[in-house]
């Protein structure tokens, strides 16, 4: 038995983030976390037990309570993830105990606990095939080594020849701080996301019987499921929802599966596709012009069904891909888009970040020229400013007729400011207050049609109802 004690822990949201580069947006500004081991199997046997306030996620839970859960790991073909108290998903009361996860987040957290076990430099020395290789770290080269049986590279300090911060913590030489690092080979990024401190180690303390086991199976949300990787599902994938406390579960995204609609009655190019149907599930924006289509967003989780959408019903290649914002949950998928040759439309603000993506190419505009693409019958307007709503590179679209009148319908595409149809306290009132603002001054009529990326298609004036604002009419 083996039980540690993490003075400090914190985490940071990389998909939450105002600025490109950094996670500054906390979600446990200071936690406290006990991590115990068990070694009565061969298998990886691990409990957590978390405890942080909420302070982003406030609006999403009013109840303000803190998160409070306990994670029950164990490895091997019988092995499970199971929260046996409280939960993290940010959408659920604190106290529900959420049980067992689905089979691709209980393979990353048994990654995770392989990596933070007493044992792994012992269990790395008795596997097979493992390869000696060089890691470069901000430009230093680093000796480390490769376990394909944990899909571990565990990295070594070349003076200590341990691996990087260990310290002896009573007698027993152990990481000393740990971190989760998000780096990215396609795009400009590295971004310390959690951050704790171990301060104190037990062994063998005294556990209750049932200390290390899951619920009894039929309880929670989902069934018991042995760990294993789902393909389409990558581990920086599921950190990043599962860190915001934003993972629910699989997805299981198919062409036939999308829901189509063209909701604005005078612009019949401008798709709304639903790839997702919760209430807060996730739509995408498909412009359509004459010989070919500018794709709003980039979940990445949807990507590839996207394009064989397009590719399917609307059959006009996608030249364009123009990304709300930086963050991840609506970009991801972008370098899939370059590959196909599609241009990336983005504020100058983010130049040097999307031109990180190899081989991309930018379309630049910015808060005194704007973008505007259109044809013989469409427009669409592609709007910045400076200091914007909820991510620097925030921007947003309107689409209208090539020669609009006073009676011609206006789309406008918005993520993440708005989430229409869904109760007031689940939305933010400052965020839609400063997007008002901006769309106010950019002369957006009030009986414009939002199509938000989360939420229901509603009118503009509607959104400036809830956020009492007073919206002056447009000429």
């Amino acid at each position: 038995m083996f039980w540690i004690k993490l003075c400090v822990y914190r985490s940071r949201s990389l998909m939450q983030s105002y600025n490109l580069y950094h996670a500054d947006t906390p979600v446990a500004v200071s936690g406290s976390q006990n991590i115990s081991f068990s070694f009565d199997s061969g298998e990886l046997t691990q409990r957590i037990d978390r405890k942080f306030p909420p302070p982003y996620w406030s609006w999403a839970t009013p109840s303000n309570d803190d998160f409070d859960h306990s994670l029950v790991v164990h490895g091997g073909e019988n092995g499970f993830a199971c929260y046996i108290r409280g939960n993290n998903q940010v959408w659920l009361p604190t106290n529900l105990a959420s049980g067992y996860t689905d089979a691709a987040l209980a393979e990353y957290f048994v990654l995770h606990g392989n990596m933070l076990s007493p044992k792994l430099l012992l269990q790395v020395k008795m596997h097979n095939n493992i390869t000696f290789v060089e890691v470069e770290i901000n430009g230093a080269s680093m000796p480390a080594v490769y376990d394909p049986v944990f899909d571990i590279t565990i990295i070594f300090d070349s003076s200590s020849h341990l691996p990087t911060s260990y310290k002896t913590v009573e007698g027993i030489k152990f990481p000393h701080i740990v971190q989760t690092v998000y780096n990215s080979s396609t795009q400009k990024l590295d971004a310390v996301i959690e951050d704790y401190i171990i301060e104190e180690i037990a062994v063998n303390p005294g556990f209750p019987n049932d200390f290390f086991s899951g619920l009894p199976e039929g309880e929670g949300f989902f069934p018991k499921t042995a760990p294993r990787k789902i393909e389409g599902f990558t581990h920086d994938r599921i950190t990043e929802f599962s860190s915001n406390g934003l993972w629910s579960g699989l997805t299981n995204s198919t062409v036939d599966g999308i829901k189509h609609d063209q909701p604005v009655p005078g612009l019949p190019n401008t798709h709304w596709l639903t790839l997702d149907d919760d209430a807060l599930g996730v739509k995408q924006l498909i412009i359509e012009f004459e010989d070919h289509v500018i794709v709003g967003d980039a979940p990445p989780q949807w990507t590839k069904e996207v394009i064989l959408w397009i590719e399917k019903n609307i059959q006009k290649p996608i030249k364009y891909l123009w990304p709300t914002h930086h963050h991840r949950d609506h970009s991801g998928g972008a370098s899939q888009y370059v590959k196909l040759g599609a241009k990336l439309i983005v504020p100058e603000v983010a130049a040097k970040y999307w031109a990180s993506i190899p081989n991309a190419e930018l379309i630049l505009f910015n808060e005194t020229h704007p973008y505007v693409h259109s044809d013989n019958k469409y427009q669409a307007w592609f709007l910045w400013e400076k200091e914007a709503t909820h991510a620097i590179d925030f921007s947003y679209a309107f689409i209208t007729e090539k020669c609009p009148t006073g009676n011609s319908d206006v789309a406008v595409f918005e993520a993440d400011v708005w989430f229409p149809g869904t109760p007031d306290a689940q939305n933010d009132r400052q965020l839609m207050r400063e997007w008002l603002h901006q769309v106010d001054k950019d002369g957006v009529p009030d009986n414009a049609y939002v199509l938000p990326t989360h939420g229901q298609v509603r009118h503009l004036k509607e959104l400036a109802e809830h956020a009492a604002y007073v919206y002056p009419p447009k000429v």
